[in-house]
């Protein structure tokens, strides 16, 4: 069924996320300097712009290294993956290393990035269902079951 999903809900689905994190990271740094933990917002801001950073050169070495019968070019594309997710490791840890709460901030935006996007791709996935089996005459959560007749109306219809 999701055989047929469009590529142009892809560019919403990161469009919302990238709104998420703006949110988010604005949130987070005020949150955290209402707490006096102000490396920590740093560190949120920090995770959420490496990962939509990460996220852009994602789907730019998708394109890159994907033929146009759809056949992806393993090797360099593993290594460009690779080196990607090496180097937002290595700062992570050594922000926790050296400023213990700018790391953990990273982490935690690093985290919040995935769970916005897979809540935005959920949400799109969900939506784009629903439009889909209503278009078959079934309703989602419904299963096959027949439509619901409405009640009778008009005198005499109940019996009070």
């Amino acid at each position: 069924m999701l055989t047929d999903f469009p590529v142009s809900y892809v560019d919403l689905i990161v469009r919302r996320t990238i709104g998420s994190c703006i949110v988010l990271a604005i949130a987070a740094v005020a949150l955290t300097l209402f707490l006096g933990q102000y490396l920590a917002g740093v560190g949120v801001v920090a995770g959420l712009a490496g990962a939509t950073f990460n996220h852009r050169l994602f789907q730019l070495s998708t394109v890159r290294y994907s033929s146009t019968e759809g056949h992806l070019q393993r090797k360099p594309y593993f290594g460009s993956v690779a080196a990607r997710l090496g180097t937002l490791t290595v700062v992570a840890f050594a922000l926790l290393y050296f400023l213990r709460p700018m790391g953990f901030g990273m982490i935690a935006g690093l985290v919040a990035f995935q769970v916005l996007l897979m809540a935005n791709a959920l949400g799109t996935l969900w939506r784009y269902q629903r439009v889909q089996l209503s278009g078959l005459g079934v309703k989602a959560g419904t299963g096959d079951a027949p439509p619901r007749q409405p009640p009778p109306q008009g005198p005499g219809a109940s019996d009070g």
